[in-house]
């Protein structure tokens, strides 16, 4: 089989696999925890999420982006990533206790990760070229 006859199936193929990789760190990280957490002595709410939860997160998909963008995948991870976890976030608002802004949170999760996912992949596509030291 030539290159030419494979056609798509390679981005596809890294759009599923870059997908699943995201849905799990996604479940892994913040799928679990949907309590929120009230100080006891001013009474505020803060939550669900800690920072090393978000954190992890960030660190998992923007590591996988790198990698895709060294693999010359940056539309596959800028289209897969961000799609991923947006629906994921979604799926947990939704089916929560707290639905009312939910549509502000999808808003903001599909930008941030779409813009942080291009930017490491890209930082990742410009790494693919550097001869080895």
């Amino acid at each position: 089989m030539d290159e030419k006859s494979r056609g798509p199936a390679r981005p596809v193929l890294w759009m599923v696999g870059l997908g699943v990789a995201a849905a799990a760190a996604y479940l892994a990280f913040l799928g679990w925890d949907r309590k929120k957490d009230l100080d006891p002595v001013t009474g505020a709410e803060t939550g669900p999420y800690e920072a090393w939860q978000v954190v992890g997160l960030a660190l998992v998909v923007g590591a996988l982006a790198f990698a895709a963008g060294r693999k010359r995948q940056v539309i596959a991870a800028v289209t897969a990533i961000p799609a991923v976890l947006t629906l994921a976030f979604v799926v947990t608002a939704v089916t929560g206790p707290e639905r009312g802004l939910w549509p502000i949170g999808a808003a903001l999760m599909a930008l941030g990760s779409a813009a942080g996912t291009a930017v490491m992949a890209l930082i990742g596509r410009s790494t693919a070229n550097r001869p080895r030291a």
